[in-house]
């Protein structure tokens, strides 16, 4: 198992409108992942406007979760990271 497990790292893309939806189904979650301190607008190809993390915190994040698959699971190979 170990030698075919492959991690991937998203980092998510949020908008107004899932904002608003996610807001109905869990509030809680929603304080997580609305945070639009740290993150930046981006018009998507459809058109839509979001919300992706910061180029600096999405790095920073991205250096954690490698450190903390190493700490943790250092067989874990990280197959994506977006």
């Amino acid at each position: 198992m170990k030698e075919q497990a492959a991690a991937e790292i998203i980092m998510l893309t949020h908008n107004r409108e899932l904002h608003e939806v996610n807001l109905g189904w869990h509030p809680r979650a929603e304080d997580v992942l609305w945070q639009p301190t740290v993150q930046e607008t981006k018009r998507s190809q459809n058109g839509a406007l979001n919300l992706r993390y910061a180029h600096e915190v999405k790095r920073g994040a991205l250096v954690r979760m490698r450190e903390l698959i190493a700490l943790h699971t250092p067989w874990l190979r990280v197959r994506y990271a977006f």
